[in-house]
């Protein structure tokens, strides 16, 4: 990859209580390790758009490889949601 440009960014999703979270695992440079980006929608709503979320979240995690920012960032949409649903 060229210097200054950023990989495109890897969205996931699950269903989960009948809510949409979606994962992106964020890469920093090679000392830093990985992030993640979480979003909140409900089933057919756009994530793409602030608009039509439930809810987000960012980190600056600096997890050590993309599947650990994965599965960090599925566990904490999992517990927005039930935060959502009380």
């Amino acid at each position: 990859m060229k210097p200054g440009t950023q990989e495109p960014q890897d969205w996931q999703t699950d269903s989960y209580k009948g809510m949409e979270v979606h994962v992106c695992a964020l890469r920093h440079d090679e000392a830093q390790g990985w992030d993640y980006a979480v979003r909140i929608a409900q089933p057919g709503e756009d994530a793409s758009y602030e608009s039509e979320l439930a809810a987000e979240s960012g980190h600056d995690a600096h997890l050590p490889t993309r599947e650990k920012a994965f599965e960090a960032g599925f566990a904490e949409g999992y517990a927005m949601v039930d935060r959502l649903l009380q």
